[in-house]
């Protein structure tokens, strides 16, 4: 069958560069959902756009729907075909009406009976019929983070939408949406081109838009931004400093990038490292300098939306706007060093933390008295302590600073920076920075343990606070960004090997947050908040490609402790994986020894003297050898301990099952038995339900 590429091309104003990647996300995921339902094959799928486009590059796309192969059944096979197999009257006269050929009837048994069945091919339409309703469907289904209604009708998109260009091969497809018609016309650069652009089919798509100076592939455009700049630095001798973030972005500023070196003063080299690099990125787009050694040099690199040639006034104008700005951060800077850190908690007081939720000035109150609760919590020596207390009670201080107020991005750092400045001890220091770890992305964990304490308390303050007030994330809403600071509380735990009871912790910020006079002492809040963090821990450990079955085995026990149940599910993972035989054999008799007790409610205890068979004295005497060995394991953390010890106790157990009569007439006898098998399945309550994990292959 033949093919043909398909092109979707849909211009509108500037996409905001933080929503690109979930739109073009999204986009891809409808185009390719759309196509499916509507059975249409193609070989290959291309999401690529520019600030003002985006599109849809599809190779190989069928001039025909998939057919449709449908069973129909017939009449019985014993009035259908004779007893030498040949066909009789009333399958001849099944398959005139049904119109199909002998040779597509088969026999199948069914619950009924035995029957003749005709397989139908339903012929798949032509696809030229099919795009014009489907390309608007798919237009109209997607969703934006943000959108706008403009001119006269209701229809809403990310940006107002000012051309359509819609090719299959060398055919348009035609359609409305937003009183913009669908053509074989795109535009070119901005203005570096003029006019409207005919396309004679889709193989001219890329090639002239780049004629027009516009690189519609965002990975072309990349490669382009970093040649540009491997070209700019050899000239100064420099390197241009690699951020990600930044490439990202301006990848998607830019149509037909090109890049030029500017320069500055050398005395603005006495800022501190990251605000030169966060005026440069944040508020010019710039990349910075640096040399071998990584120290920054007086020069940076502006990325264009045209050729540089001839860019000499741009390179003034962008020198003029950088030196404007970082005059104003070294006056920022030297101002802030006028007044200690120390000086500035009291100011805090004048800061609101949260509506309804008072000041920073009482979050910093409860951040020292929740650091050393913390820190004796985890049995850290008192100095330890109270240097995480003095990062907590400076924590906030650099939010009164000028340079934090003009460049939010540089709070915490702006904090260590003037701690060091002012003669704090170096881990207070750091670990005002390292409050806010692990960034949005990034996997940079607090390194000291004043920073981590203070990254943790301030985390779950802002949660529990937030749930004390009924702020509580739902669906994809979650202004407070509480998912987060959650999953930065899982993530560090884990990272740093703590054994944390949440519950404690949780009761003290609500008490701390009591007798502030903010919130009322409410115990769901408590449940609710660990619950909410056990969440974040199942969707880490999924996404990590843990079992989910192995999950729910130790989320579904009384779990406290985060770091102690992803050590649980751990081990059971690798006994999951390695040692499967293993495991199955263990499940297997916690399963029998549970669903023959599930239910039961003992009146009293087990009675020794009660024990008949010789096979459930054994396997009393074992359990109580088990008994003790199993927990000890258990409460020292050495998981695969217990589990070796109660693989132990299996061939008595199994023994037991196959020759001893739990369920008999006698009431005492039954009820003791049921309690000898309680004991067996009590042994696990605090380590794992095994009847929820699932062996694969059973």
């Amino acid at each position: 069958m033949a093919r043909r590429d398909l092109l979707l091309e849909i211009g509108m104003e500037e996409l905001p560069t933080s929503l690109i990647a979930d739109i073009f996300e999204e986009w891809e995921t409808k185009f390719t959902r759309g196509f499916r339902e509507a059975r249409i094959s193609y070989e290959e799928i291309a999401v690529v756009g520019t600030p003002r486009r985006m599109a849809i590059y599809l190779q190989g796309v069928a001039e025909r729907q998939d057919p449709i192969f449908r069973e129909v059944k017939g009449p019985a096979k014993k009035v259908a075909i004779s007893e030498t197999g040949e066909f009789l009257e009333p399958a001849y006269a099944f398959a005139r009406s049904q119109g199909i050929d002998l040779s597509d009837l088969v026999v199948k048994e069914t619950e009924r009976g035995v029957y003749l069945f005709g397989v139908k091919k339903e012929e798949g339409k032509l696809v030229e019929e099919i795009l014009p309703p489907l390309l608007l469907q798919i237009i109209s289904s997607l969703e934006f983070p943000r959108s706008m209604l403009w001119g006269e009708g209701d229809f809403r998109f990310v940006r107002p939408i000012r051309w359509i260009c819609a090719l299959w091969g060398d055919k348009e497809v035609t359609f409305e949406i937003a009183d913009v018609s669908a053509s074989r016309f795109t535009q070119g650069h901005r203005f570096l081109s003029s006019g409207p652009l005919e396309l004679k089919d889709t193989s001219q798509y890329f090639s002239s838009l780049e004629e027009a100076k516009v690189i519609v592939s965002q990975e072309e455009r990349r490669k382009k931004i970093e040649e540009a700049l491997d070209r700019e630095e050899k000239l100064i001798g420099g390197h241009w400093l690699k951020d990600e973030g930044l490439i990202q972005e301006v990848n998607f500023l830019v149509e037909y990038p090109d890049a030029l070196t500017g320069r500055f003063d050398s005395r603005y080299l006495e800022l501190p490292h990251r605000v030169l690099t966060t005026v440069m990125k944040h508020h010019q787009k710039y990349f910075a300098c640096v040399d071998d050694r990584g120290e920054l040099l007086p020069f940076f690199f502006i990325i264009l939306n045209r050729p540089r040639e001839g860019g000499e006034k741009i390179v003034k104008g962008n020198e003029r706007v950088l030196k404007a700005r970082l005059e104003d951060a070294l006056f920022f800077f030297e101002e802030d060093k006028k007044k200690s850190l120390r000086e500035r908690v009291e100011a805090l007081s004048g800061v609101i933390f949260q509506e309804s939720l008072g000041t920073m000035k009482e979050k910093v109150e409860r951040l020292e008295k929740l650091a050393r609760y913390l820190g004796e919590k985890l049995g850290f020596d008192p100095g330890r302590i109270k240097r995480a207390e003095e990062a907590a009670r400076l924590s906030k201080a650099d939010l009164t600073c000028e340079m934090v107020k003009e460049l939010p991005e540089l709070q915490g750092y702006m904090g260590r920076v003037y701690a060091l400045l002012e003669g704090e001890e170096e881990e207070v220091a750091i670990a005002l920075e390292e409050q806010y770890y692990p960034l949005p992305g990034e996997e940079n964990y607090p390194t000291t343990i004043a920073g981590t304490i203070l990254s943790l308390v301030d985390k779950m303050d802002n949660i529990v606070s937030s749930f004390s007030l009924g702020r509580v994330p739902s669906g994809s809403q979650d202004p407070w960004g509480l998912r987060r600071m959650a999953q930065g509380i899982v993530n560090i735990i884990l990272h740093s090997q703590w054994y944390l009871p949440l519950s404690s912790w949780v009761e003290k910020n609500i008490s701390l947050l009591a007798e502030q006079g903010l919130v009322k002492g409410d115990g769901q809040i408590k449940i609710e908040v660990v619950e909410f963090l056990f969440n974040r821990l199942r969707l880490r450990l999924l996404g990590s490609g843990f079992n989910y079955s192995v999950i729910n085995a130790v989320l579904n026990t009384p779990v406290d402790d985060l770091y102690e149940a992803f050590k649980k599910i751990e081990v059971l993972e690798k006994l999951r994986r390695e040692r499967k035989l293993f495991l199955s054999e263990i499940v297997t008799g916690f399963t029998r020894a549970n669903n023959i007790s599930k239910g039961f409610s003992s009146n009293g205890d087990l009675r020794e003297d009660w024990l008949q068979e010789d096979l459930e004295i054994e396997l009393y005497k074992n359990l109580q050898k088990v008994e003790q060995s199993f927990r000890q394991a258990v409460a020292g953390g050495d998981y695969l301990a217990a589990f070796e010890v109660f693989y132990s106790l299996l061939p008595v157990l199994n023994q037991f099952f196959d020759q001893v009569l739990v369920m008999c007439e006698e009431k005492d006898l039954r009820e003791n038995r049921l309690n000898l098998m309680k004991k067996v399945v009590n042994l696990w309550k605090d380590l794992a339900d095994l009847s929820q994990i699932v062996i694969e292959g059973e």
